[in-house]
């Protein structure tokens, strides 16, 4: 390809200077006075300027020896007659030397200057895309694309694991990531590059190791975040069962021990009450544990639902009912309007749903509070809110107490009570059935309301689950 392209250098240059000859007879009929000598030096201008040094120096020769032939008497030799022709010529023959050999280097630096340009561009496209890139596939395919639209040849990316196939039988440039994991990557170029394709290459590969590195950062990174958060989550669930498990293990322990040591004394009164405190604490207990259990299968996914059609006034009664001894001396209001839908649910879930909720309702309201259930259907949801009398949510943290372990500094949850997991597994049931659990703050700015948001028609593949 370069010696074509030399020898049409050459040929250009000849053609060049032939033009400027032509031009040369007819001008005295045209300007008279015009030196003929810039005539030839503008020829040798453009032959310098289209091709390279050889076809700049051929041209300025060509461009002496035409005009002493054809313009310098004695016409149509080579002698020179007059002295001064010879100087003349002399002098011509210099300066359309330095001008072509100035030309043509000008046009080199050009050239030079518009493939850097091309290299900066092709590097900044490449650098851009690999922004957005999120794994070593994909940085590997990205880095063949960009070598074989630079290039313009036929490249080919492989790791050490997969077998390299033959592209053809032409000489073949290899080059190697070497940064990392990428270190077992190669790369294969058909064809011998030029010292300048070679640099832009091995500059295109710098950018892959760096985005391959950044990704193999960005996943240690990850892993390690995760690592962090699973042993928080591992500490913060060792203090709730530490906490909140032997809190009614205590009272279960001495109801019964008292019994058994000194339950001949003891009226029949103080019996009742003991076994009462039995019963209220160990049904405490399981929903505890209930909720450990919930929030495992919500956090392995193996939750499943077993969908059939229920009335929402049943689920709210049943819930009610579970939380009988911890809605004493609370004021409990419930509106269904008549001709609520049916809902298509996991009943035992929504409920438990809902225990969650009434249960943190009951422990933050004042004492002969009230808590109001409201349901009011939609064209395509049902929607139930709960609202309580409590000291309230601050709006900044009416999300973050879905979050598992989360409890907030101020407002419902000040007193640190329970594990902190029952509204993150509300949301869990209630997102598994397609719906949604928000806060927001109560009636006239009092308490907290908890909505819960559930489609009343099923789907086409919740019909199937």
């Amino acid at each position: 390809m370069n010696g074509i392209h030399n020898l049409r250098g050459y040929m250009a240059a000849v053609a060049i200077i032939a033009a400027s000859t032509v031009i040369a007879f007819l001008l005295p009929r045209l300007m008279p006075h015009a030196s003929l000598s810039l005539v030839f030096l503008t020829g040798v201008l453009v032959a310098a300027a289209s091709g390279r040094l050889g076809p700049s120096l051929l041209a300025s020769i060509l461009a002496f020896l035409t005009l002493n032939f054809f313009f310098t008497p004695p016409f149509y030799t080579f002698e020179v007659a007059d002295d001064g022709d010879v100087m003349t010529l002399a002098f011509f023959l210099v300066i359309a030397t330095i001008t072509g050999n100035l030309a043509a280097r000008m046009r080199k630096e050009m050239a030079r200057r518009e493939e850097a340009l091309k290299q900066l561009s092709a590097l900044y496209d490449f650098s851009r895309t690999l922004s957005s890139t999120s794994g070593a596939d994909e940085v590997r395919f990205g880095l063949q694309d960009q070598l074989q639209q630079t290039l313009g040849r036929t490249v080919t990316v492989y790791t050490q694991r997969e077998e390299a196939v033959p592209i053809s039988s032409a000489p073949t440039t290899r080059l190697a990531l070497e940064s990392g994991e990428s270190a077992n990557t190669f790369i294969v170029i058909v064809g011998t590059l030029e010292p300048d394709e070679h640099n832009i290459a091995l500059n295109l590969t710098t950018l892959a190791e760096n985005a391959l590195q950044r990704i193999k950062l960005a996943e240690e990174l990850e892993t390690t975040k995760i690592a962090a958060e699973t042993e928080q989550l591992r500490a913060a669930l060792l203090s709730s069962v530490s906490h909140d498990l032997r809190t009614p293990l205590a009272s279960i322990i001495g109801s019964t021990s008292s019994l058994l040591e000194y339950g001949h004394s003891f009226s029949e009164a103080a019996r009742t009450d003991l076994l009462a405190t039995v019963l209220d604490e160990s049904r405490r207990l399981d929903r505890h544990i209930q909720n450990l259990l919930d929030m495992t299968r919500l956090g392995q996914g193996k939750l499943s639902l077993k969908r059939d059609w229920v009335d929402v006034s049943d689920i709210i009664a049943s819930a009610v009912s579970r939380l009988e001894n911890i809605l004493d001396g609370i004021s409990l209001e419930t509106r269904v309007p008549e001709g609520a839908p049916l809902l298509y649910v996991h009943g035992a879930l929504v409920e438990q749903a809902l225990v969650n909720l009434l249960d943190n309702a009951a422990r933050f309201s004042p004492e002969g509070g009230c808590i109001t259930i409201v349901v009011t259907p939609g064209p395509e949801t049902l929607q139930l809110d709960i609202c309580d009398q409590g000291p309230g949510i601050p709006e900044e943290e009416r999300e973050k107490i879905f979050d598992m372990f989360y409890t907030a500094k101020q407002g419902d949850r000040s007193q640190l009570q329970g594990t902190g997991l029952g509204l993150a597994i509300c949301r869990g049931m209630i997102a598994a059935h397609g719906g949604s659990v928000t806060a927001r703050s109560g009636h006239d700015g009092i308490g907290t309301c908890f909505s819960v948001t559930l489609p009343v028609a099923p789907s086409r593949e919740t019909t199937t689950a």
